[in-house]
């Protein structure tokens, strides 16, 4: 079919079959699922935006068509694990033809410029779109939001910033329009005594709020895609991994040493409930925490 093909003329309209979403300062998320009769699909305009566009496939999607600016520019479908970048500051519409599941991530231009300077040196570029793109890297970072994505709890912020840092990296590596440097081109330093110190200080006074990279990093003087680095490179982990630990190891203080409630004491740590806590406790510790508590003071 040659490429000329305009799309019928329809009113703008939400997409239907969103069965997940989330929304952070850096990043929009979503996942879209539809299974059924696409003899009389729709064509759906995409609202226009200042941001970049990354469909992620988690099914074979067997025919869709995609218009920019009226125009046909892809027929056809896309292998599971597969992905399309596109520059939302075009005029995009588009028809699904067939069953679909998908996740879909909107990240901001303003977001790709403030990441990518404190990721590295320079400019930042756009970004070169793509069809179809096979991405073993996207693959995992999208596979590792999948249960933020699902079910998001609070706690979880740190843990999308981190992943949303490791997106922009990515993305700008790979399909930046001009190469990317590190700021300095050495492997990145790692957190001094007095800066862990800092960050310490900061989750201990924060354990039961929400906890962000960007709040941490701040507090240590740093900018957040450089304390991310710095403190892999020290401590081995991510922030994310880190500031959970510290939640444990309070809980389990509280639990030893203290006759409040599970629920206290998950309000107190910064688990979203009782049940947020049970969980990331049992698969942390192998026991549940009222199972724990009886055997600590046996």
């Amino acid at each position: 079919m040659p490429l000329t093909e305009e799309p019928p003329v329809v009113p703008v309209t939400h997409p239907p079959h969103c069965i997940a979403a989330l929304r952070t300062p850096l990043l929009a998320a979503a996942r879209f699922r539809h299974v059924g009769d696409h003899s009389d699909a729709l064509v759906h305009p995409i609202p226009q935006a200042n941001a970049y566009s990354v469909i992620f496939q988690m099914q074979d999607f067997a025919s869709h068509k995609l218009w920019m600016d009226r125009k046909l520019v892809h027929a056809g479908g896309h292998s599971i694990a597969t992905m399309a970048l596109t520059d939302l500051t075009s005029a995009y519409a588009c028809q699904h033809l067939s069953d679909y599941d998908n996740v879909r991530l909107q990240i901001r231009n303003e977001v790709l410029e403030e990441l990518g300077g404190e990721l590295y040196a320079g400019k930042v570029p756009g970004l070169r779109q793509q069809q179809g793109a096979e991405d073993e890297t996207m693959r995992l970072l999208v596979q590792a939001l999948m249960p933020s994505l699902m079910r998001r709890e609070p706690g979880d912020e740190a843990f999308i910033e981190h992943l949303t840092l490791a997106m922009v990296a990515h993305l700008l590596r790979r399909y930046g329009e001009t190469r990317m440097r590190g700021a300095d081109g050495k492997p990145a330093g790692k957190l001094s005594g007095s800066q862990l110190a800092k960050a310490t200080e900061y989750v201990e006074a924060h354990l039961a709020q929400n906890i962000a990279l960007a709040d941490i990093a701040k507090h240590c003087g740093m900018s957040r895609a450089t304390f991310a680095r710095a403190f892999k490179a020290a401590m081995g982990m991510t922030p994310f991994e880190w500031v959970r630990e510290r939640r444990l190891e309070h809980a389990m203080n509280l639990l030893r040493r203290s006759d409040l409630s599970l629920a206290d004491i998950s309000a107190e740590c910064g688990f979203s409930d009782q049940s947020h806590f049970a969980r990331i406790f049992t698969r942390s510790v192998g026991v549940a925490p009222r199972a724990w508590r009886s055997e600590q003071r046996k």
